[in-house]
């Protein structure tokens, strides 16, 4: 199982398994709201801003003319929003989700299309990138009803698509290798001195 991965770029690995943990959390924790979600968002903002001002005051105490606390200031900014308008935070979230899903599945569906000749797996992930384009659309056109109910189905499609970044990205490393390859043969030879 260890040489499954070993293929695939860190980034893209590391990219699959958050949005797979990311899925796992929105689906299997009972009881979990968007309010809720979007407080924790906003209280980690809200830290990460805290401790990266304190850090890059403290580092640029004596250098006056760097402005390095800016992303502190911005993550702070945006934590207390977070917490003090989840509401309004909420729904313009879920027309960036819709947004999000729209265009993950659109490249879902547009890299299936090309190997759908060569490979059965091909027809499951244009699939899941229709599923997941309907479900932007639904978003869109629908966005402040489906708050509540859009975590579980989230969480699934999150899933679905960290699982399929894996083995399309595993697929296309292994045959981009197999391109690469040269055959190479050991020929006899007779030494003429």
């Amino acid at each position: 199982m260890a040489n499954l991965f070993v293929s695939i770029s860190k980034g893209t690995f590391i990219r699959s398994v958050l949005t797979i943990c990311t899925g796992c959390v929105f689906f299997f924790i009972p009881g979990l709201t968007m309010k809720t979600v979007m407080t924790i968002i906003g209280s980690m903002l809200l830290i990460s801003g805290l401790i990266t001002l304190l850090l890059s005051t403290l580092r640029n105490f004596g250098n006056r003319t760097r402005f390095g606390p800016a992303q502190g200031v911005a993550n702070i900014f945006f934590g207390t929003i977070f917490i003090a308008a989840p509401d309004f935070i909420i729904n313009l979230f879920m027309i960036v989700i819709g947004i999000i899903l729209l265009i993950m599945g659109l490249f879902q569906v547009l890299a299936s299309t090309r190997a759908l000749a060569r490979s059965f797996w091909a027809w499951l992930f244009l699939l899941i990138g229709i599923v997941t384009m309907i479900s932007g659309l639904l978003l869109l056109f629908n966005p402040f009803k489906s708050a509540e109910a859009i975590l579980p189905f989230l969480g699934v499609l999150l899933i679905l698509n960290g699982i399929s970044d894996l083995f399309r990205k595993r697929k296309s490393v292994a045959s981009d290798q197999k391109q690469h390859e040269t055959t190479v043969q050991d020929i006899p030879y007779e030494e003429i001195s």
